[in-house]
């Protein structure tokens, strides 16, 4: 143990006493404080608490008992030693009910004093030092118990999207027009991410532009009255680049404060492209008029459903890739013969 980093507060009314103390201490390699009164005890504790007070019981005015009281609420580790030429069970049995660590009767031998605040300053140190395991501990144990929560909320979130899956899967079973799958895969998205509303449009190279083929939670007149050209607002330039967008804020950024979404109300949106064979075919995007970020795993949903649904727009038919320029030499549709037709002519 270290004395010198221990500040020891000594107090006494007769000057005598309180200079062997000091003298005592000062030589064990203690760091002293006096005072000559109760009152000047206390003023000592208000500037700074102490680590050990050696309290003379009889004082005048503010009592050795008050001042250690005083001490305590202070720092409540502080070692309190008093010290009494007047001892009795009385006194002993009220001091340590105050707090006190021991209770000497004078005159104090210098070596009995250096050896009551050594082990009362040991005794402070292990239990400051179990304090802060406890806090540990108790840091660990709220620690564990948010990954418990956070774990908890992610399996009843997976749970949550399974079932949406699912219903999905029941919904499709049998369903042959890809209208209807595309408003069941547009809902599926919205429900899952907890938007409250999502369109898909397709890409229409000839006009240059996006048609509506599927919404939810806003009406789709308001889109095509506004007209969806290809590049423009955030819809036309995920068509047009291929790449997803999220915006949290639409009206934060100044490329979308005027996009067509905002003047229907929304707030945020994201936004990926339904692609086949290299192709972009249409979007697929959810909205809404919060101001909330969107989190990895929405956008990773969203990709998800926005493979199906441009596996499925390819397969139908509803968008087809551009074709590919036949190398030359190679035969073209318009390049076979009928023989059928030209024998009967």
């Amino acid at each position: 143990m270290n004395e010198s980093h221990y500040n020891i507060l000594l107090v006494d009314d007769d000057p005598d006493i309180v200079a062997a103390w000091e003298k005592a201490l000062s030589r064990g390699g203690y760091g002293v404080r006096t005072a000559g009164s109760g009152e000047e005890a206390v003023e000592r504790l208000c500037e700074h608490p102490c680590d050990a007070a050696v309290i003379d019981l009889v004082l005048p005015g503010i009592s050795g008992m008050e001042v250690v009281a005083a001490a305590r609420d202070a720092d409540p580790t502080t070692v309190a030693v008093i010290v009494t030429g007047y001892a009795s069970l009385d006194s002993a049995i009220l001091a340590v009910r105050q707090g006190a660590f021991d209770y000497l009767r004078k005159p104090v031998d210098s070596s009995e004093l250096l050896d009551v605040l050594a082990r009362g300053l040991e005794g402070r140190e292990l239990l400051k030092r179990n304090q802060r395991l406890l806090a540990k501990l108790d840091q660990a144990n709220r620690r564990m118990r948010l990954s418990q929560e956070t774990l908890s909320e992610r399996v009843a979130q997976l749970q949550h999207h399974m079932d949406a899956l699912v219903e999905l899967g029941k919904h499709l079973s049998g369903v042959h027009r890809p209208q209807v799958i595309m408003q069941q895969l547009l809902v599926t998205a919205a429900k899952l991410i907890g938007t409250q509303a999502g369109v898909i449009v397709r890409v229409d190279t000839s006009l240059q532009e996006l048609a509506v083929i599927a919404s939810c939670g806003i009406d789709r007149r308001e889109l095509d009255s506004e007209g969806l050209g290809l590049g423009e607002g955030v819809l036309g330039e995920v068509a047009e680049s291929g790449e997803r967008r999220v915006v949290n804020d639409l009206l934060a950024d100044p490329e979308t404060v005027e996009d067509v979404l905002v003047r229907a109300g929304m707030r945020r949106v994201l936004a990926h492209p339904l692609s086949s064979a290299g192709h972009v075919l249409g979007v697929v995007a959810v909205f809404d008029d919060r101001a909330q970020p969107f989190s990895v795993e929405d956008q990773d949903l969203v990709a998800m459903l926005a493979v199906q649904a441009g596996t499925i727009l390819a397969a139908t038919g509803v968008v087809r890739p551009p074709a590919v320029p036949p190398e030359p030499g190679e035969a073209t549709a318009d390049d076979f013969i009928d023989l059928e037709n030209l024998l009967s002519d």
